[in-house]
C-alpha cells in the first residue's frame, strides 16, 4: 500500500509524530492512494514512513475513535467504508452544528464579541492551498476555515461535538476537492466569508445548506465523486 507519494518524504521526528503519521493515513485516503475498506496494516505502514509502530498503532487508534477507520473481525483495521446512508447522515449532522455555529457567530460579530480576523486567516489559507494543488491541502483549508466559524461561535460544546467529526469531514471534502471544480469551491467560500462581513444570517444559512449537502455523492462503483454545486446569492 503506497501510503506516501512519490514526492512526500517521510514525516519528521517530533513530539507531533503521531500527529504527522495520522495525517499522512489522510492524505492517501484523500488522494486515492488508499481505498475505501482497504486494510491498514500497521508494520507496513511503519515500514513505509520508517517510523516505529507506536505512533501508528496510535494514529489508528484515534481514526478508529473517530469513524475513519474501522476495526473489522478477522481483517482487523481498515479504512472507513462510505455508502450513500452514511455520506447523507455525515453530511446532514455537520449541515446542523453548523447551522447553529453560524446562528451564534452572527450573533457574536454583531454585538462586537467576536470578529472576522481568524476567518479571514483562514480564507487566505484557503488560497495558498488553492494555489498549491494539493487536494489534501485544500482539504484540510477547507475544514479549517469552518473551524474559524466555531471560533467566532465561540461555544466549547458545539466545537467538541463538531471536532468529533472534523477528519471524517477532511476526508469527504478531500475528494470532493479532489474532483470537482475547485477554482468554484474556492470561489464559493470567498463568497461565504463575504456574507459574514455582511453579518447577512439569511443569506449565510441559504447558502449553507447546498454548500454541504451537495458537495459530494456515490457513484454506481461506490466511489464517491462530486454532484454539481448549485450557486447561491
Amino acid at each position: 500500500m503506497a501510503i506516501l507519494s512519490d514526492d512526500t518524504t517521510a514525516p519528521e521526528r517530533s513530539a507531533t509524530l503521531t500527529d504527522q503519521v495520522l495525517d499522512a493515513i489522510l492524505r492517501g485516503a484523500i488522494e486515492r492512494r488508499i481505498p475505501f475498506g482497504a486494510r491498514l496494516v500497521e508494520a507496513e505502514i511503519a515500514k513505509e514512513l520508517n517510523v516505529s509502530r507506536v505512533p501508528v498503532r496510535e494514529a489508528l487508534r484515534l481514526l478508529c475513535s473517530q469513524g475513519i477507520v474501522e476495526n473489522q473481525p478477522y481483517r482487523g483495521m481498515c479504512l472507513m467504508t462510505v455508502d450513500d446512508r452514511m455520506l447523507n447522515e455525515t453530511l446532514t449532522v455537520r449541515h446542523h452544528l453548523e447551522t447553529l455555529a453560524v446562528k451564534l457567530a452572527v450573533k457574536n460579530l454583531r454585538s462586537g464579541r467576536k470578529n472576522l480576523l481568524g476567518l479571514l486567516d483562514a480564507l487566505d489559507a484557503m488560497k495558498r492551498a488553492h494555489e498549491s494543488g494539493s487536494a489534501a491541502d485544500m482539504a484540510a483549508s477547507d475544514v479549517g476555515l469552518h473551524r474559524a466559524i466555531l471560533h467566532v461561535a465561540d461555544s466549547d460544546t458545539l466545537t467538541f461535538i463538531w471536532e468529533t467529526l472534523a477528519r471524517k469531514f477532511q476526508v469527504i471534502v478531500g475528494i470532493a476537492w479532489y474532483a470537482n471544480d475547485q477554482d468554484r469551491i474556492y470561489e464559493q467560500h470567498v463568497r461565504l466569508v463575504e456574507l459574514f462581513r455582511k453579518k447577512d444570517l439569511d443569506a449565510i444559512l441559504e447558502f449553507l445548506e447546498p454548500h454541504i449537502m451537495e458537495g459530494v455523492e456515490l457513484g454506481p462503483t461506490g466511489n464517491a465523486q462530486t454532484r454539481p454545486r448549485r450557486t447561491v446569492g
